[in-house]
């Protein structure tokens, strides 16, 4: 469990914000009126939170096994997947609304950071 945590941390503190943010009742979330206004925001921002989780998830797969494997890259989907597809479903238990497009952009947010990972890794090494 605890080299879970070790390699892990970062993947399991997000999915907890995500968790939080999609489970709570749309009334007790901040006001974002101002980001309403920008077409498709709620599915960029599922885009986005998926895409984070996603990289974490494969950043600590590659730092408990020193290297990306084709098994990294098939966990972190599946592990990205399966919490977005149940997100949606228990939205409909706790008032808030199931969307099967969120669904996709939450599966396009993993699967696009999967195929930038290695890239992404490579810029924050060598240029940033």
């Amino acid at each position: 469990m605890l080299r879970i945590l070790k390699y892990h941390w970062r993947a399991i503190l997000w999915i907890i914000v995500i968790i939080i943010v999609c489970l709570s009742p749309g009334n007790k979330l901040p006001d974002v009126s101002f980001f309403a206004k920008i077409p498709y925001f709620d599915k960029i921002a599922h885009f986005a939170m998926y895409f984070i989780f996603a990289l974490f998830l494969m950043s600590g797969f590659s730092r408990q096994y020193g290297r990306t494997s084709t098994k990294a890259y098939v966990f972190s989907f599946i592990l990205a997947f399966l919490p977005g597809i149940l997100i949606e479903f228990i939205q409909e238990k706790v008032g808030r609304s199931y969307d099967i497009y969120d669904m996709i952009a939450n599966t396009a947010g993993i699967t696009v950071s999967l195929l930038l990972f290695n890239f992404i890794k490579w810029i924050l090494r060598n240029i940033l």
